[in-house]
This record gives structure tokens, sequence and C-alpha cells, in this order.
């Protein structure tokens, strides 16, 4: 039987044990695929798992290489799930939609591309909503994804099924992607970490067989922020083949992540806090700041003038950018749309020339609030959504609007942004997320690490009944 313990050990932990030579890629893969079994029937946080043996022959690969001397790194036989939006050669890939139920690209993307590299395992495709177009992971085609703190709630979406497989210890490595808040919002509704890193910092390449987005990036989804920084640190450098990849070396993430907060410039500020947030969401905030200043940090409320912009632009750019990367993927393909997302596609705003001088105006104003704001601080403080997780039959055309407010931005800017958890409301968890300059990821990490450090709150726990 597979040693059920191994899937509570962090992707750093499993990494030392893994290189020492005291655990093998082929007893963790086990537990991971037995934890899977045991769990996803009830959460559907996979669409598509590779076959057993394959798996099994990549972890038995992976063990005669690093016998022999050849250790690649922190991801070096570790379990992987990537989520269904992103390309896998030879592993179905679906994009959550019923156009693509039996597509399998015959190339990786970037992500799974450099994660193969590095050692890593892939074991499966983690489930997304439609095309990547919500926030609740209730997949039409392929069934719900369900929170495993309550399962009558939502996970978050897009990357709903990376955050559910994540907090329910289905392996301790999962990528995601974020275009508008669809990894940071299942990071706070499950409890765990999500990456939104810099544009540009992590290849999009591959993305729904494209990738050249202004807005939208991969990122990992974990337990620890230090397991957020190694597989951000492994995955991330240039790609030519991504128009928005950044040149030059990759910032060192894991330097200074124990560096602290003290003496930081950390900003808050009551504008963005428009939709309200819950009272809890509210409590929540308040302590962290409280924390932070604790910690030494001198906490600054500062102005985001221009943040009412945020979800109209973000609904703009995903209605002109958005529906020409999809509808060059579909081609002549016979259009098959979900309800809600032929709902949503039918509400949004026009796609002319001046509406879309319009939006790249009113994007500016949004980028030049938050560079305005790093003049006066390092880094912002801020809830990720202003709820925890909905019901899972919920209004999810309203629900998308209200967390894409809070997430946006750090799109829109091509920011660096870091979810942690920061408490519960009723069972369920709730968030904040840390907003730095771009490039300047290893910050963003480094204060969410000081967080994480100091209080069970801003920690990942498993649910109550372990997923």
């Amino acid at each position: 039987m597979p040693d059920a313990t191994l899937v509570r050990l962090s992707l750093a932990e499993a990494a030392d044990l893994i290189q020492r030579r005291a655990l093998s890629p082929v007893e963790l893969l086990e537990a991971v695929l037995a934890r899977i079994a045991l769990v996803d029937a009830r959460l559907n946080a996979f669409t598509t798992l590779v076959p057993v043996e394959d798996a099994r022959a990549a972890a038995r690969a992976a063990e005669r290489e690093i016998a022999a001397g050849t250790y690649r790194g922190p991801l070096h036989g570790i379990p992987a799930g990537v989520k269904d939006l992103l390309d896998t050669a030879g592993l179905r890939t679906t994009y959550g939609s019923g156009m693509f139920r039996d597509h399998v690209p015959s190339v990786d993307g970037a992500v799974p591309e450099r994660l193969r590299a590095a050692g890593a395992i892939i074991v499966g495709k983690t489930a997304t909503h439609e095309f990547g177009r919500g926030v609740t992971t209730n997949n039409y085609f392929f069934g719900p994804t369900r929170n495993p703190w309550n399962p009558d709630h939502v996970p978050g979406g897009s990357s709903g099924g990376a955050a559910a497989a994540t907090a329910a210890l289905m392996g301790p490595l999962h990528i995601g992607t974020d275009g508008g808040g669809s990894a940071r919002i299942p990071a706070a509704f499950c409890g765990v970490v999500g990456l939104k890193p810099t544009l540009g910092l992590i290849s999009n390449r591959g993305h729904t067989g494209g990738g050249d987005s202004s807005f939208s990036v991969p990122g990992p989804l974990a337990r620890t922020v230090r397991d957020a920084a190694i597989v951000a640190q492994a995955i991330a450098g240039f790609d030519p083949a991504y128009a928005y990849s950044r040149p030059g070396p990759v910032p060192d993430l894991l330097q200074d992540l124990e560096a602290g907060v003290d003496g930081l410039r950390i900003g808050t500020s009551r504008d963005a806090l428009r939709p309200q947030p819950d009272a809890a969401v509210d409590a929540a905030y308040a302590a962290t700041r409280d924390r932070l200043a604790a910690l030494g940090a001198r906490v600054v409320d500062v102005r985001l003038p221009h943040h009412d912009l945020v979800l109209p632009v973000v609904l703009a750019v995903f209605a002109v950018e958005g529906e020409v990367a999809l509808e060059a993927r579909l081609g002549g393909r016979p259009r098959l749309f979900s309800p809600q997302v032929a709902r949503v596609r039918e509400m949004m705003p026009p796609g002319d020339a001046a509406s879309w001088m319009s939006t790249q105006r009113q994007r500016q104003l949004v980028c030049r609030d938050y560079a305005a704001a790093f003049v006066e601080v390092d880094a912002l403080v801020l809830p990720t959504t202003p709820f925890p997780a909905p019901r899972i039959d919920g209004d999810e055309t309203r629900l998308a609007g209200l967390c894409a407010a809070y997430t946006g931005a750090a799109n829109l800017t091509g920011l660096p942004a870091v979810a942690i958890p920061a408490g519960s409301s009723d069972g369920l968890p709730v968030g904040v997320q840390i907003v730095a300059p771009a490039g300047r990821d290893a910050l963003a990490l480094r204060i969410a690490r000081a967080l994480e450090k100091t209080a069970a709150e801003h920690r990942v726990h498993p649910p109550p009944d372990g997923g």
C-alpha cells in the first residue's frame, strides 16, 4: 500500500528527500495516484489523467537518473498537474470545451515543456472553466469541480481544478493560469497559495493553442510560498516564440525569501475595495495590515482613483484580444459553447476601433495609478476576493464581475501578485494578495512568506476531512 503520509509533504520537503535518495519518485507517485483515486471522484479536479503505466515509467526513469547522479533540480521526480488550457503533447487537452473533447496536441506548450525538462512527472490535466471564461469551474461539458472545504461550494476559476487538487493533497505541484484572477481567485476560495507572475516571466506559449496574450499568464498553485517560488524559478525564462517574454536572466525568487518586511513600505487602499467586501474578508484584511505593521513594515494608505475602470477594461480586453485569439483557434470548427459562455460572449462590449482606443486609454489610467502608488510604497496588500467561495448553484456571470474587480488590475498592468490564505469564514477560506512592481515577483513572495511564517491564518491547511 502507498504511504498516505507522503501526500502531506511540501514540494520542497519531497524534493529534498528525493535528492538525498531518502524517497523514491516511484513511492511519491504511487501515493499521489492513490490520493487522486480516493478523492477525485467527489471533487472532479482532473479532466484527464495520464495512463498509470506511463506515469510509473516516467517515475522509474527519474529514479534511475537520480541514482546515476543526474539530478535536474527540485522538480525532478515530482508529480505535476497541468491546467487543461495548456497544450500537452500526446495528452488530451480540451480547453474545457466540448469542441475539443478529443483534442490531443502534437507538441507541448512552454510550461509542460519546461516541467518535463526539469524532470517533473505530469500526471494529468486539471479542470478549467470553459476556455478559462469564468470563476467557478462549473464546466458544462465535463461537470463541476467542487471545493474541498465544502463540495456544495465552487473552488473558484478558471484554475479551479488546480486549486482543488492542491488543497486536497492530490500532488505538490500544480500549474494554473491567470487572465483576470484565474489562479488567485481559486487560491483564495480553496485556501492555497497562487502566484500570478509578472507578464513575460513565464512563457504562455501553448495556452489554448496560442498564448500571445497581454493579460494572461501561467503560474503555480502550491501549499507554501516557498513551493510557489521554487516552481516559478524552475519554469521561468525567456522564450523567443512568446511575444511578451522578458529577455535577460531570471530573477532569483528564493534568495531573499526569508528577509522579512522590516522597513518596507506596504500600501493599502480603500479605493480597491469596490464592491464592498463582506465582514469576514474586511476583518481578515485589517488583521493582515496589523501583522505587517507588527513585523516592522510601514503601512501606508494610497489612492487608486481609477479602480472603477478595472472591471469594464478587463471585459473589453477579453472582448477584443481574447475573442481574436479564440476565433483563430476555432477556425472553421462548428461552434458549440455552453449556455453560460454563450451568454457572456453576447454581453461583451463592442470591439470597434473607437471602443478599443478608449479601452487602451482607460487601461493606461489603471497602469498609471499603480505606477504612482509604487512611488509611495514598495508593494500593496489587498483582499483577493470580496467574499469566500459561493455556493455551486450561484449566478456565475455576476460572480465573475465581482471577483475580477479585485484581481483584474494585476492582469491589466502585468504586475506580479501572490494570493495567500488569511483566515476563514463559516468553514471556508478567505485570502489576501500581495501586488508588487513589474519584475519584483521576489518581493511579493518575500512579503507573503513573512505573513506565512507569522500566523496560522496565512498558512495552508488541509480541509478538516483531508479533502
